[in-house]
């Protein structure tokens, strides 16, 4: 798991933008531009749909052309087409159906059962793929908090005049 100021791990998964299933991968799609990627759980359960439209509304979509999102669930493409145009959400969502993204950036816990279980998480990256910031939910079933939205939006406003410095302010974990 990359933590603040480390280079993510790129990955290649299949997508959709709206009408067509494709491959995103993450070095292309974000070359350049601070990229936000939003880990949900289930297209559809209530508390992800309030994330990902809450995510949609943010302020960096409507005044920052540059900043590109990614959502990412265990749902498969066409699911994601619907949930797409029920929600109006005008970003990309992913498929990570075998969890090795999940593994990757840390958003996944092993049940007491053993299954992994993927987590709710924000995670913002800059032009160069390095991670300014991350959130991971305590409790997948919480209600949705908004803080993590509101926090990536003042780092978006951050980084779009950011010097290399390393910023001061990064949330490595918790809720």
């Amino acid at each position: 798991m990359a933590g603040r100021g480390e280079t993510a791990s790129d990955f290649t998964l299949v997508g959709t933008g709206g009408d067509t299933v494709r491959e995103f991968t993450l070095s292309e799609f974000a070359e350049g531009h601070p990229t936000v990627l939003v880990f949900y759980i289930y297209d559809y359960s209530p508390v992800c749909t309030v994330q990902m439209c809450e995510v949609n509304d943010a302020e960096f979509l409507t005044f920052d052309p540059e900043v590109r999102v990614l959502g990412i669930s265990t749902d498969g493409p066409y699911s994601h087409q619907q949930f797409m145009s029920d929600n109006n959400l005008s970003y990309p969502l992913l498929t990570d159906d075998e969890k090795r993204v999940y593994e990757d950036y840390g958003m996944v816990e092993r049940a007491e059962n053993g299954v992994r279980e993927p987590k709710r998480g924000v995670v913002l990256l800059d032009g160069d793929r390095t991670v300014r910031y991350r959130w991971e939910a305590e409790d997948n079933w919480d209600e949705w908090d908004t803080q993590p939205i509101a926090e990536v939006n003042s780092r978006v406003g951050e980084l779009a005049g950011d010097d290399g410095d390393e910023w001061s302010l990064v949330d490595d974990g918790g809720g």
